[in-house]
Order: structure tokens, then sequence, then C-alpha cells
């Protein structure tokens, strides 16, 4: 009996349903059919009477859940426990976020944060990534929580931080234009679908009836202000403060523009909750993006 097995056949304990088990374990229905079916053949024991698509649990399956749940409390207890010992201690707390956070927010928070009597020996440890392969990270225990767009998962908890208005770039001698349609007849350069900001993009225009398209591609707004300043084309960004370094012109977005905005969320795992100095770090970062929010998201217009 593997602790896996204790896992899966608890899960499947309480949902009574191998499918909606396989898909809340986030592994195969299959894969979980073999293993229960193992369990069983080790046990010599029958845990569930198959009633069509859903599973009864037998009296001796009943016997084993009382084991199970006390084995995993007792392996949450314990897992806790130690975390909360190396919380006292001079700890590394691992930040994902997507790269225009660590460009200039996450670095004056954290700056302010070590400032702090009780934290100036902590470590911190950052990676960047697309939201997508953050939350990969996160699930596989690489970061404490993230700081990312928008994602629909069933395993994890986000709380909006700020929002960011989309403006557009235009080169530095070039026209701003009047209308949607003028804008991507000029040529717009886009961001990787890869990003969640292709898709942020996409689904803010989408209800005007307007489809996107692109004379170029790019991973992120610092590629794409570069370009713009050099004339390749205009951009549709989050306005960042990395915009304020590149030779070009930031103005509001053709009409309509209502709600084009770019969430950003604290993400956490709903099984993991932080503790320690990762969850006091995170009441930090939360009060202060609070007492700094004008001065994060006041949108400023430039022209060159």
């Amino acid at each position: 009996m593997t602790f896996n097995q204790i896992i899966y056949f608890q899960k499947i304990a309480i949902l009574g349903n191998m499918g909606k088990a396989a898909r809340a374990l986030h592994i195969s229905q299959p894969s979980l059919s073999v293993s229960i079916s193992n369990l069983e053949k080790e046990l010599n024991l029958s845990l569930f009477h198959r009633n069509g698509h859903n599973l009864e649990i037998t009296a001796e399956g009943k016997q084993l859940l009382l084991h199970a749940n006390k084995i995993l409390a007792e392996l949450k207890a314990t897992q806790m426990h130690m975390q909360d010992l190396s919380a006292d201690r001079n700890i590394m707390i691992r930040i994902g976020c997507i790269s225009p956070i660590l460009w200039d927010l996450l670095p004056r928070v954290v700056r302010s944060f070590l400032m702090e009597p009780e934290n100036k020996h902590m470590k911190l440890d950052f990676q960047t990534d697309t939201t997508s392969s953050l939350i990969n990270m996160l699930r596989e225990g690489s970061c404490d929580f993230l700081i990312c767009s928008a994602y629909k998962d069933e395993g994890i908890q986000q709380t909006e931080l700020l929002a960011e208005p989309f403006v557009l770039l235009c080169p530095p001698q070039a026209e701003i234009p009047e209308s949607w349609e003028d804008l991507f007849s000029k040529g717009v350069i886009g961001f990787k679908e890869q990003t969640m900001a292709y898709y942020e993009i996409y689904n803010m225009l989408s209800p005007h009836g307007i489809v996107p398209s692109y004379i170029h591609i790019a991973p992120d707004e610092a590629s794409i202000a570069s370009l713009v300043a050099h004339g390749f084309g205009y951009g549709i960004v989050p306005l960042v403060p990395i915009l304020k370094n590149y030779n070009i012109k930031i103005a509001p977005l053709p009409i309509p523009n209502k709600d084009m905005v770019r969430r950003i969320y604290i993400t956490k795992l709903k099984s993991h909750p932080p503790v320690g100095a990762t969850k006091r770090f995170l009441r930090y970062l939360k009060t202060w993006v609070a007492k700094n929010q004008q001065n994060i998201t006041n949108t400023e217009y430039t022209s060159h």
C-alpha cells in the first residue's frame, strides 16, 4: 500500500465517482482505476461496489477509510508543523511572477519588506514565465505563490492585487489611429499566443466584433515597446512603468475601450496555504499595493 493509493482511495470514497476523482487528482481515469484495483488485490478485499457510474464504499472500505483519514490528517499536520518551525528561521520565500511584475512593482515591495528589522535576513527566489507555466511550477512545489494573470483551475485560489489599463503604443513620429480599423490597417505588434495578454486582448475586442491581426509577434511589453520605438508597428499593452524608458507615444485605446484592463492576481494552491514568512510577505504585499494603488495604476499618456 502506497501513500498515493491511500490518497486516491480517500478521494474516490468522498466523491463516489471514478471520473470525478480522477479530475480532482489531475490523473487519468484508467490510471486511477488500475491503482485501486491493485490495492484491492493486495488487501484481498473489495473496497467499492460498482453501481453504474457511481461507486459505493463497502463495509471493509469504510474501515480502511477511517485509517486513511487518520494517516492523511497526521501527514498534513506534520507538514504544517515543520513549515511553521522553519518559518521562524532564515528561510527562502519562493515567488513566481509574470515578467512585468519583476521589472518594477515586486522589487519595490520586496525592498520595502526587507527594510523591516524582522525581515532583513529573509532570502527570496524569483522565477518568471507565462501564467500557464507558472501554474505548473506552483503545482510542482517550485513556488510558494504566484503573481500572475487570471487562470481557471479548481485547485487554485486567486485574489486580485491590481488592475492595469491597456494602452496604445505608437512610433514617435507616427499619427495616433482614430479607430480600431485604422489601427489594424497600419500594423500592430502582438503578444505570443502562449501569453495570457494575447487572450486578454482577444477577449476584450471580440464582443465589439473586432478580430485582432498582427504583423509581428513579441513575448512581452518591453519587446513590443522596443519594436514600436524602432517603427515596426503599433502595440497594445498593459500600462507598465518600463514603457517610460522607450521613445514612443502612449495613447488611449481607440473607442470602444471601456473596462479594457489586465487584472493581476495573487495565486495560491487551495491545498497548500502559505505559512510563516511567505504568509507575512503576502500580507505586506497587499497592504503596500493598497497604499500605493494610485501611483501604480495612474494612467499617463505621453507624446515625444
